[in-house]
C-alpha cells in the first residue's frame, strides 16, 4: 500500500504528535564545527507553536484539531467516502453535511478538501464502478466567491470547486450551485451552468450576471427578475425540454 502513496494522499496523524515534534525542532541542536549549535529551526517556530496551540484549544475548531480516536484511523475515512458516494446498499440517497458550525476564516479549507477528496476518487476509480453524484452547494458565496475578491486560502480552496465544475461531468460529478447573491458567486463556476432556475433579483449587479450567462436571444427574457412574485422563477437551460416531458 505503500508504494501507492504520493504528496497528496491523505494519512491520518494526531495533532498532539505534530506539536511535540514541532517543539523538539523549536530547541533542537545539532553538531557544529567546534561543538553544538542551534539546530536550522532552533528558536524559529516558537510563535508558529502558539499559534497552533491556540488554534487547537479553540473549541469551535475541536472537530478539526480534536476529532474522535476512530478519526485517526485509516480506514475511517474509506468508511466515510464509501458512505457519502453511496458505494453500499444501505447508504443510498442524499447526504446532508452541515458546515453551519464550521468558523468562517476555514469553511473554504474544509469544503475545498472535502470536494477534492470526493473528487479524487471518482476521478481514479474505474468507469464501471464509478457512482455518479452531485455536490449542492448552498450559500455558495461563503465559499465560492469570485476569484478577485479571494484570499489566498480561499483560491486554494475555490480551485477545487472549479475543477469540478470545469472537468467533473465527464467522471459522473457536477454541481448544484444556490445562492442568493450571484455576483458574488466565481464567474468561472457559473459559466459551466447548463441550467439555471432564478427567483426575484432586484440588485442591478445580481440581475447583470445572470444576463451576461445566458444567450443573447434570451436577455431580454431577464428583464422580468426584479418582478417576479413569491413562487414564480424563471428556468433557463436544456432542462425545460425536461420538464415539458414530464408535464
Amino acid at each position: 500500500m505503500k508504494r501507492s502513496f504520493t504528496v497528496d494522499s491523505p494519512i491520518p496523524y494526531s495533532i498532539q504528535d505534530l506539536i511535540a515534534l514541532l517543539k523538539e525542532d523549536d530547541i533542537g541542536m545539532k553538531q557544529g564545527a567546534k561543538g553544538m549549535v542551534k539546530g536550522d529551526w532552533n528558536g524559529k517556530l516558537t510563535r508558529f507553536i502558539s499559534r497552533l496551540e491556540t488554534k487547537v484549544e479553540d473549541k469551535r475548531y475541536a472537530f478539526l484539531y480534536n476529532p474522535r480516536e476512530e478519526c485517526n484511523s485509516y480506514n475511517w475515512l474509506n468508511t466515510f467516502i464509501s458512505k457519502l458516494l453511496s458505494m453500499n446498499e444501505d447508504s443510498k440517497g442524499i447526504k446532508i453535511i452541515d458546515f453551519s458550525e464550521v468558523p468562517s476564516d476555514i469553511l473554504p479549507v474544509v469544503t475545498g478538501t472535502l470536494a477534492r477528496i470526493l473528487y479524487d476518487v471518482q476521478f481514479w476509480m474505474k468507469n464501471d464502478k464509478r457512482t455518479p453524484f452531485t455536490l449542492l452547494c448552498d450559500e455558495a458565496h461563503l465559499y465560492l466567491p469570485v476569484k478577485d475578491n479571494a484570499d489566498s486560502v480561499q483560491k486554494q480552496a475555490l480551485y477545487n470547486f472549479e475543477r469540478i465544475a470545469k472537468e467533473g461531468r465527464k467522471y459522473g460529478v457536477s454541481l448544484f450551485v444556490v445562492s442568493q447573491r450571484p455576483s458574488d458567486v466565481s464567474r468561472t463556476i457559473l459559466s459551466q451552468c447548463n441550467n439555471f432556475v432564478v427567483l426575484r433579483l432586484t440588485n442591478d449587479r445580481d440581475q447583470n450576471v445572470v444576463k451576461n450567462l445566458v444567450p443573447d436571444s434570451l436577455k431580454g427574457v431577464t428583464d422580468c427578475l426584479p418582478i417576479l412574485d413569491v413562487g414564480e422563477a424563471l428556468i433557463l437551460g436544456d432542462a425545460i425540454l425536461l420538464l415539458i416531458e414530464l408535464n
